[in-house]
């Protein structure tokens, strides 16, 4: 009968004690630090006059007056020029009063751009384009929005006046058309311009819609590289949590690198410099020590960054309070368009029809 060497039974008991004994955040992170070869290149550097800012929500973030401020701070002017799009919303009034009458009260003038069933030639929005210092994109249906700007023409001119200086905002489906991509609510009926759509049950009750849906990754402009995740510390109608979507959408698009931001969190870029915006006394996902926790009303604000390894792994990352955008931002191995995009434009389609607000003054 084999015997085992002391020596080898005093390593074996050491060892297991040392499995039981509880990991310290020092060495966990110093582990994560070690892992982290990210496998996505740097991007390149952002147009050299970009000016960005964008929030983890839209309604929310924008009716606050520190945002106003710090907008009009990033244009460089003291009452810049504030054109407003509301494709997302279509171009509901109460939706732009929420996210334009701060800046109104600062003194700036605001325009809109209403296109959301109703087409203007390309040199009409060339003008008001021309004429802003801020474009001010709406919270709502980013897919819808994406899909009208592309089909008369404006996405290719907001991502002129972008390179020519003007300042891109927005939050929610504002800050995701920055991107390759973002994770969207864009399936949720309650979002369609004429709820529930063509296709959907007209009998259905909002508060069933509203439970019905799944969360996709839809296109945005490709001004700024990766996957964007609006409202990550939030659940919505459909009861999923955004964070934990979000991971599932990036093990699906895994060639895609991820931003996500809180719902009372903002990115601030200038040329190729980033500052993270917190809001005080606000929910969020960062717990004291800087980890995600889901105890959102004790966490406070901010953003990560994050990608799925060859394993299947999430690998989430803070983003710091402020750096290099090349530091930030990490260029898409490949793309995948999601096959349901197809689906979406039939249930909310660009079909010239007026969005229900303005039929029925509903509230959806």
């Amino acid at each position: 009968m084999a015997t085992t060497s002391p020596l080898w039974l005093a390593l074996a008991i050491l060892g297991c004690s040392l499995l039981a004994r509880p990991v310290s955040a020092d060495l966990l992170r110093h582990t994560a630090r070690a892992r982290r070869q990210i496998p996505f290149e740097a991007s390149d550097p952002l147009p050299e006059k970009a000016k960005l800012y964008f929030a983890g929500s839209g309604s929310a973030m924008f009716s606050e007056m520190e945002t106003a401020m710090e907008v009009i701070d990033l244009s460089g002017k003291p009452e810049p020029n504030v054109l407003y799009i509301g494709t997302a919303s279509y171009d509901k009034a109460s939706t732009r009063e929420t996210q334009t009458s701060k800046f109104v009260e600062l003194g700036c003038t605001v325009w809109e751009l209403a296109i959301s069933y109703m087409n203007m030639s390309e040199a009409a929005m060339a003008s008001k384009l021309e004429w802003a210092d801020v474009v001010l994109i709406s919270g709502g249906n980013t897919n819808f929005a994406t899909r009208r700007w592309s089909h008369i023409g404006l996405d290719r001119l907001i991502v002129r006046a972008g390179l020519n200086g003007r300042v891109l905002a927005g939050g929610s489906a504002g800050a995701i058309v920055w991107f390759d991509g973002g994770h969207s609510d864009s399936m949720d009926p309650t979002t369609y311009k004429n709820p529930p759509g063509p296709i959907l049950n007209p009998e259905l009750e909002e508060a069933t819609l509203g439970m019905s849906w799944s969360y996709i990754r839809t296109p945005g402009l490709g001004i700024v590289p990766g996957l964007f995740c609006p409202h990550y510390d939030v659940t919505q109608s459909n009861g999923i949590l955004r964070a934990d979507s979000f991971a599932d959408t990036l093990r699906a698009h895994s060639g895609e690198y991820g931003i996500a931001l809180d719902n009372w969190a903002a990115l601030r870029i200038e040329y190729n410099q980033y500052q993270l915006i917190k809001r005080a006394g606000k929910s969020g996902s960062h717990d004291p020590n800087g980890e995600f926790t889901t105890d959102f009303d004790n966490g406070e604000p901010g953003g990560w960054q994050m990608y799925v390894d060859q394993l299947g792994s999430l690998v989430r990352m803070n983003v710091a309070t402020a750096g290099d955008v090349s530091l930030l931002f990490r260029k898409s191995r490949y793309i995948l368009q999601d096959q349901i995009l197809p689906v979406a434009a039939l249930q909310n389609p660009d079909d010239g029809l007026e969005p229900a607000h303005f039929q029925n003054n509903s509230t959806l």
